[in-house]
């Protein structure tokens, strides 16, 4: 993994990492995701007040006479499964009795939660080792057997690093451990790395990033392996998002922010118009876990990470509390929010702003059509904000209200009706 100690960055798995698993834990196809959103989060507000609010909560379950029903003015409906969002657990050891035991309790794990995809990506001497690892074999076929999908990690060295010295890597996890995708750690978050190893390099003679990446991902799909994950620990570029399927964007001693210029939305909410399973977050040093938030957080990354372990060597173990993180990503359902006028139409000055508070005051907010995640049975608070010459009318169960309480035990989809009226105006 790639850390930022004292705001710099710091090769931490080349110091003292001599091998890794990486077990990557979703709960859905590793594919599927969120539609994607406006750019812009923040809506054009009509001004202050207006709002209603409903002391009232609906309760969304499978028993609703609606559940099994779809109208042209649905009430509600059922949506599909949740969208993945998974778990990375990096695990740090030599091969030994230790590293055995995470690898029981990662296996136990998908045996208790089976629909609840597991990828592990393995390191073995900073990358697949100098030679074939029988112990290596046995755990990736162990793995196999238990329906985890395995990958190798390749340490680019932030781009400078010959492509040719990272084929050799990925051709020897795959043809040693029959792998079936890579993790590339150390991806810069600038597009140009120097001649000589130079950070946003900006002369001539640089190595273009999201080139480099690309290259390796079509070496990799020419291998037959079709899973490519990197880590910069940083925002990126846009332009290289999409040259692997997911990248890291956090990594620090703190949970991720959702909005700011280093957080899970990017500068200026930029990553909303991406699918959601493009981003990792890693997280060290909590002591607890808030299943609230990582409901929460869940909107906008397909797969998170958080451990109790701390530096200097933070990933050479599974959280106390692994179980619990994976039975919250496995307990979560979704509100999938669509808007439009009460007619049918389109709303022509952009999609509505929808905000979600979780029962601790966690607040994930997107533009529709957007999906929001919470555990399953949580009462939350919905809001549909109004925007310029658009003033909420109703949402498709009936509500009128514009700030409301649900309890959904089933993923739902609600549609939040808009009018060019305003209705607190008299004629």
């Amino acid at each position: 993994m790639d850390f930022k100690l004292g705001g710099k960055r710091s090769l931490y798995l080349s110091i003292i990492a001599p091998s890794i698993v990486i077990a990557i834990i979703a709960v859905a196809a590793y594919l599927s995701g969120t539609s994607a959103v406006s750019k812009s989060i923040v809506p054009e507000s009509t001004g202050p007040a207006n709002v209603q609010m409903n002391n009232e909560t609906t309760v969304f379950t499978s028993a609703s006479p609606f559940a099994s029903t779809v109208q042209s003015d649905p009430p509600y409906s059922s949506a599909p499964a949740p969208p993945n969002t998974g778990i990375i657990v990096p695990i740090y050891a030599s091969y030994s009795p230790s590293q055995l035991a995470e690898v029981d309790e990662i296996i136990q794990v998908k045996n208790e939660y089976p629909s609840v995809p597991i990828i592990a990506v393995i390191n073995q001497d900073y990358g697949p080792g100098h030679s074939y690892n029988a112990n290596i074999s046995m755990e990736v076929q162990q793995l196999e057997a238990a329906h985890v999908t395995v990958l190798g990690y390749v340490a680019t060295v932030y781009g400078t690093r010959t492509v040719n010295s990272d084929e050799v890597d990925i051709y020897n996890f795959y043809n040693w451990y029959h792998v079936q995708g890579i993790f590339l750690d150390q991806m810069p978050n600038w597009e140009y790395t120097g001649p000589d190893g130079q950070w946003n390099y900006n002369g001539p003679g640089g190595i273009y990033i999201p080139q480099y990446f690309d290259n390796l991902t079509s070496y990799i799909e020419s291998l037959g392996m079709n899973i490519i994950f990197a880590n910069s620990g940083e925002n990126v570029p846009e332009n290289l998002i999409g040259t692997v399927d997911s990248v890291g964007i956090f990594e620090n001693s703190s949970m991720p922010p959702f909005f700011g210029e280093q957080s899970l939305t990017g500068p200026g909410g930029s990553y909303l118009s991406f699918n959601k399973s493009d981003f990792i977050f890693f997280s060290y040093g909590i002591n607890s876990i808030d299943p609230y938030y990582i409901a929460a957080a869940s909107d906008y990354v397909g797969w998170l990470f958080v451990t109790n372990e701390t530096l200097p060597q933070p990933y050479d173990g599974l959280p106390s509390y692994f179980p619990q993180l994976v039975s919250t990503i496995a307990s979560t359902v979704s509100i999938s929010v669509s808007s439009e006028l009460s007619s049918g139409a389109h709303l022509s000055s952009g999609n509505a702003s929808i905000t979600v508070t979780q029962p601790d005051g966690t607040t994930s907010e997107g533009r529709t059509p957007f999906t929001f995640n919470l555990l399953a049975g949580t009462n939350v608070t919905i809001t549909a904000e109004n925007l310029t010459g658009y003033y909420f009318s109703r949402w498709s169960d009936g509500s009128t209200s514009q700030v409301r309480n649900v309890t959904v035990s089933q993923s739902t989809t609600l549609v939040a009706y808009y009018t060019t009226s305003d209705p607190y105006i008299l004629p």
